[in-house]
């Protein structure tokens, strides 16, 4: 999910504006896998975590940007994908759902712990906005939650910049 990028930051900042979030519409061809958006919901845990983490490297102010679209990207993802997902596939079973909600929750603890080691500082990276925003190009939320996230993306950029 996190890739190293050797882009130049204005270089990735350009593409992200060109071709990124900022152009998205609100129509998305296919449905996002399950997968994909548990991938996408690790990402958000580590950035909840880097922001609580970077505290005395950012101001709260940049910080409550950042967790604002986040978390609302993450109700959004949940809310809208994964669990009427997990009830469609269990056929409305709803104690299935649930297991299988734990499962996912497993797994995207793994996957928070692997970006942890990965990226050990307390900072953000550019790379965590790039897959914050292939996420947004697969699903893609509408109103408050998709002006905040592109807030939030747009501070994470700023911010690792800064660094």
């Amino acid at each position: 999910m996190l890739r190293h990028m050797s882009l130049k930051n204005t270089i990735f900042t350009a593409t992200l504006l060109g071709t990124g979030l900022l152009g998205l519409s609100h129509s998305v061809n296919a449905t996002p896998s399950i997968n994909e958006m548990q991938g996408c919901q690790a990402v958000i845990d580590f950035v909840e975590i880097k922001s609580t983490e970077a505290r005395s490297v950012y101001s709260e102010k940049d910080i409550n940007v950042v967790l604002k679209g986040v978390q609302a990207y993450d109700v959004y993802i949940q809310d809208e994908i994964i669990t009427p997902g997990l009830l469609q596939y269990v056929g409305g079973d709803n104690d299935k759902a649930e297991a299988l909600q734990q499962q996912v929750d497993v797994y995207k603890s793994g996957l928070v712990e692997s970006f942890k080691k990965r990226f050990p500082d307390n900072r953000f990276y550019t790379d965590v906005a790039i897959s914050l925003n292939d996420c947004a190009k697969k699903a893609v939320p509408s109103g408050d939650a998709l002006e905040d996230l592109k807030a939030s993306l747009m501070k994470i950029i700023e911010l690792a910049k800064s660094h």
